[in-house]
Order: structure tokens, then C-alpha cells, then sequence
């Protein structure tokens, strides 16, 4: 019985051996002959590159189709296309001159055929759009960069000043997919100083850099330890044991750290409270509810902030009130409620900045006027606030 055992482990050991030797060589015999070439029909051009179609030979055995090309860099680049496709992108150009690319025809024993060269000018790269529309502008404490990117590519914007040796160092790196980009840079005395912004992306393009001469505007952060809990008489109520006050006790993120509303019947609805000085605001940061609930839940997507500088009636009444700020929280890859990408969950834990017009008078009390959440959920929660203002 053992030895019937034994030659039945002995076969199954050959034919498994000989399964596995039969993978790693190509399906049927090698004919020896390099397969035919390609036949280009036609280009279109896209954002930093092109889309170029073509016909295959019809051999048998053929097995993909690369595309070889080089960049401005110097890394050649290989595209490898299945046999069964007729078309082939080739991207990372940040230029309209005439591009060589060579394609070469593969078979299943890894037989290369002879090279056609195609000629072709690539579509304007979304880096040469975006950098056409930088601007800088000054901003409390620092600079406002704002810049559209036209074509959604994947970013990267360099936020540069002069240290006290006078040598360059980045202040700031964003990484970014969005159409449009806004990015700030803060912490500056109220000094006239030089910034620059360039731009690069991940096939190693760069742009040139543009330069901004500034003063940045004076501004202080306003003491949290200030900050009152209001409850006028139309407010919303809140719910949970989620006070209001843990919108300012320094806590960006964690389990029940946030304010909560209650569940109310619709949009708008409200909540007050007291900064204790009255300022000029420049800016606010407003972080959501999170973790686990980014983009969702009654993290608001579209409200208001209101304010006035003499006590609010207690009965609610909006007579008195300035409109502030229309806000909208951002949501950097615009996917649905429940769909995040690292960069929508880095934007919203690092805290969503909204600046108040320089123009405003000064204000002490704030209204919070919720107008939409991100799935229609009838409720308000907020993580944490930060106001800035402008100094006396």
C-alpha cells in the first residue's frame, strides 16, 4: 500500500513539475521570425502628450506593442500595449516641438520586429497652462498663490522666499490635482519681502519661477480662552452633550471632540457665540468632524458667517447682522459622498482656510448660518475654529 502511495506522490510530483516548467515558456513553437510592423493611422493630441492609433500586423503570435520615446529629462520612456488594442498615449511633454517615438512589434517568444518611426507634436501640457495663470497677492501675515489647472494634472506648486542669508528655501510644497489651486502662505512679519512660485509635475518638467514683491498684512491669532457660548432664542438646539465650545478647545481631531446639533427639519439653521474682543477679522481655519467623517454626515458644505460688534437681541432677530463670508468647503477630487482620495483627506485634516474682505468693520459676536451638508443630513457638526485679526 505504501509503495502504491508513494508512486502516486512520485506521478502527481512529475506533472506538477512539468505544469509549472510548461508556464514559464511561451505557448507553441518559436518560428524564429520577428513579427511585422505597425501601421500609424492617425494622432490626437491631449494636455502634454498624445494619443496615437495605429494598425497592427496580423501575425499570429504577436504579443503587445511598445512604444519608445524620450523626454525633455533624458529618461527614455517605454509604453507597452497589448495586441488586441490599436492605440497608444504617450505623455510628459511640457513643450509643442516636433517628438520622435519608435514602435516595435513583440511576439510571444519575445521576437522583435523592425522600428517605425512616427513623428508628432503633443498637446499643451497642463504645467505650461496653470503656470500662465499664477498669481500672488498679499495676505494677512503672508501671500495668497492662486493659479487655475486647467486639465486637472497632478501638481506641484513651490512656494519660495529669501532666509536672513538671502539664499531661497521653500516655504511652502503643495501636491495637487485640483482645477483650481489656492494655496497661502503665513507667519511673515508685516515686512516687504520677495516670494517666488514654480511649478513641476512627476515626469520632472519645470517651469520657470515668478517673482512678487509684498508686504504682508499685520494680523494676530485671537485668544480661544475669549470665546463664549451663546443661546439666543431662534438657535438651533444642540445635542449629544456636544457643546459648542469644543469648536475652540484646540482638539482638530478625535471621538466626540466636535459641537453637535441636534436633527432639525431643514436647512438654514443657526448657532451664535462670542470671540470676547472686537476685531477686524482676516481669516478663519474650519476643520470637520473627523475621523471617519470626512465629506459626510453633518459636516457642512455650504454656510454663512454672520457678525456685528453690539450685543444681539436675545429673541434672534437678524436685524443688526453684517454678512461676512459665503463659504463652501472644498472637497479636492469633487467625488460623491463616501469616495476619498488621500489628497481630499490631507486638505481636510490640515484645516480649510477662508479669508473675510479687509473692508469689513469690526465685529465680537458670530452666527454660524448652515445652509447645506455633504449627504443632506439634517444636522450641523464642526470640529474645531481658529480666527485671525487684524492688529491695532
Amino acid at each position: 500500500m505504501k509503495n502504491i502511495i508513494l508512486s502516486f506522490l512520485c506521478v502527481a510530483g512529475v506533472l506538477a513539475s512539468c505544469s509549472e516548467e510548461n508556464i514559464r515558456h511561451s505557448y507553441g513553437e518559436d518560428d524564429g521570425m520577428a513579427p511585422g510592423k505597425v501601421e500609424v493611422i492617425s494622432n490626437e493630441k491631449i494636455p502634454g502628450g498624445v494619443i496615437i492609433h495605429y494598425k497592427s500586423p496580423n501575425d499570429a503570435d504577436l504579443m503587445y506593442v511598445k512604444a519608445c520615446y524620450k523626454l525633455a529629462s533624458g529618461k527614455d520612456v517605454e509604453v507597452r500595449v497589448s495586441s488586441y488594442d490599436n492605440k497608444v498615449t504617450l505623455e510628459g511633454f511640457n513643450d509643442e516641438e516636433e517628438k520622435n517615438v519608435y514602435f516595435y512589434c513583440v511576439d510571444r517568444h519575445e521576437n522583435v520586429g523592425e522600428p517605425v518611426e512616427y513623428s508628432f507634436v503633443p498637446g499643451v501640457s497642463p504645467l505650461k497652462k496653470a503656470y500662465e495663470t499664477i498669481n500672488i497677492g498679499v495676505a494677512f501675515g503672508g501671500a495668497n498663490i492662486t493659479l487655475e489647472n486647467e486639465d486637472k494634472g497632478n501638481l506641484v506648486v513651490e512656494v519660495l522666499s529669501l532666509d536672513s542669508l538671502g539664499q531661497w528655501y521653500p516655504v511652502k510644497t503643495e501636491y495637487t490635482s485640483s482645477s483650481t489651486i489656492k494655496c497661502s502662505v503665513r507667519g511673515f512679519d508685516s515686512k516687504e519681502r520677495l516670494f517666488g512660485v514654480c511649478l513641476h509635475d512627476r515626469w520632472d518638467n519645470f517651469s520657470d519661477t515668478v517673482f512678487q514683491t509684498l508686504t504682508p498684512m499685520e494680523e494676530y491669532e485671537l485668544d480661544k480662552s475669549k470665546f463664549k457660548e451663546m443661546k439666543l432664542d431662534n438657535d438651533v438646539e444642540i445635542g449629544w452633550g456636544l457643546v459648542i465650545k469644543n469648536m475652540w478647545d484646540g482638539r482638530t481631531a478625535g471621538e466626540n471632540t466636535c459641537m453637535h446639533t441636534i436633527d432639525f427639519n431643514s436647512f438654514p439653521q443657526w448657532f451664535t457665540f462670542d470671540l470676547g474682543v472686537t476685531t477686524k477679522l482676516s481669516r478663519y481655519l474650519y476643520w470637520q468632524r473627523q475621523p471617519g467623517y470626512w465629506y459626510l454626515g453633518g459636516n457642512i458644505k455650504r454656510w454663512e458667517i454672520w457678525g456685528r460688534a453690539d450685543a444681539p437681541s436675545q429673541d434672534g432677530s437678524w436685524d443688526g447682522w453684517i454678512l461676512l463670508s459665503e463659504c463652501e468647503c472644498k472637497k479636492p477630487s469633487g467625488l460623491p459622498p463616501g469616495q476619498n482620495t488621500q489628497e481630499d483627506i490631507d486638505y481636510a485634516t490640515n484645516g480649510e482656510e477662508f479669508e473675510f474682505d479687509p473692508n469689513l468693520p469690526a465685529v465680537r459676536y458670530i452666527r454660524f448660518k448652515g445652509l447645506e451638508s455633504f449627504d443632506n443630513s439634517t444636522r450641523i457638526h464642526i470640529e474645531e475654529v481658529t480666527f485671525f485679526g487684524q492688529k491695532k
